[in-house]
């Protein structure tokens, strides 16, 4: 009986399946039309209440509006928003009095309370907005700091960054302590982000270094972080010129096992103490990393000797003029560069007739020229 009906029917079941389909899609383009004239809508809502704003809020820092007539222009959650995107673009260009008059926007109470409610929900993206909106408050309840710390070691890295911001800021040394540990095991944590945190710490501690620039020695001292995240602690006490972490690292470098070490840690070594001028290097730069099987590391070792101008390196930069790589032999040529009885043109080396050692040449002198 079903065979013959579908025999019978066949053709107004096709007929039927392929008018409801056509509906659905019909219905699917409709509404995705719909959706994006909506998202339209609100993004030129949006566009016109920032462009109002902007101006609003740069008359109120320059002094040209009062902080109540500003305050009267707000009124929706959209407002309070766009108002705290446009204070994190404005903080880093104002100092003094228009610095104090844009943190005042951020005491209201409606952002205060937007931003405290965010914070409760379970929305990552929402929650790191609290976080930043905490980090640039004077002061915070002490209650917080321990939800703060929790975050900072959440999985998503926008949320972990900003809750140890926000630590940094308002947190103990030990609270700080293990906010940036958990963000230099996060390996999304970008090596840019970490160093916001290292200079915000910097900025935030006593004048004396010793503080911040004894925690970064006891992270690479402690030895539970990848190559990566150690090589860019021992960067960072070089940035920041803690010059008392020469010691520490001087150290890890002469233990470094000559047949099996980190490349990313050499460099980061060579280059850091060369910065300080720590020659006991030297005897190494001689023996070993000039002749590494990793190119970083020979370029780290030319660029290093140039430093020093010791007489005994003579000879092994003029051999490392003849490395395959490009960027070798252009620090080894710099670094001859510096000595004052070294004319790179009257080098009677192999190759030294050809175009590509001109070119050498030249760029070397582009790079003086340009201070590089």
């Amino acid at each position: 009986m079903l065979i013959d009906f579908l025999n019978t029917h066949a053709e107004r079941i096709v007929l039927l399946v392929v008018i409801v389909l056509a509906i659905f899609s019909l219905m699917v383009f409709i509404g995705a039309i719909y959706s994006r004239w909506r998202l339209n809508l609100r993004e030129k809502r949006e566009k016109q209440i920032r462009d109002k704003l902007s101006n609003l809020v740069i008359r109120y820092v320059s002094g040209d509006l009062k902080f109540e007539e500003l305050k009267s222009k707000l009124s929706t959650e959209t407002d309070y928003s766009i108002l705290m995107q446009l204070t994190n673009e404005l903080d880093k260009a104002l100092e003094g009095e228009e610095e104090k008059r844009l943190k005042r926007l951020l005491n209201l109470p409606p952002i205060r309370s937007f931003f405290v409610d965010r914070f409760e929900t379970n929305d990552p993206l929402e929650q790191a907005k609290a976080c930043l909106y905490f980090s640039r408050q004077s002061k915070i309840k002490k209650s917080i700091l321990p939800k703060l710390l929790a975050h900072t070691s959440s999985k998503y890295p926008m949320l972990a960054y900003s809750a140890c911001m926000a630590v940094v800021i308002h947190g103990s040394a030990d609270q700080i302590e293990k906010a940036i540990h958990n963000l230099l095991i996060n390996e999304g944590i970008s090596d840019q982000a970490l160093n916001d945190i290292f200079k915000e710490f910097q900025a935030q501690s006593s004048e004396d270094s010793k503080v911040e620039s004894q925690l970064l020695m006891d992270f690479i001292d402690d030895k539970s972080y990848s190559d990566k995240r150690t090589s860019l602690l021992i960067r960072t006490l070089g940035e920041l010129h803690f010059y008392e972490s020469a010691g520490l690292l001087l150290k890890e470098f002469l233990n470094l096992d000559e047949s099996h070490y980190s490349p990313e840690i050499a460099c980061a070594l060579i280059d850091v103490l060369s910065g300080f001028g720590m020659d006991e290097i030297l005897e190494d730069l001689h023996t070993v990393y000039s002749v590494s099987e990793n190119r970083e590391v020979r370029e780290s070792a030319a660029r290093a000797l140039g430093a020093f101008t010791d007489p005994v390196s003579k000879p092994i930069l003029k051999w490392m003029m003849l490395d395959p790589d490009f960027y070798v032999r252009f620090y080894a040529a710099k670094s001859l560069s510096n000595y004052p009885d070294i004319q790179l043109g009257e080098l009677n080396l192999p190759g030294s007739d050809s175009e590509d050692y001109r070119e050498l040449l030249g760029e070397i002198e582009s790079s003086k020229e340009l201070g590089y």
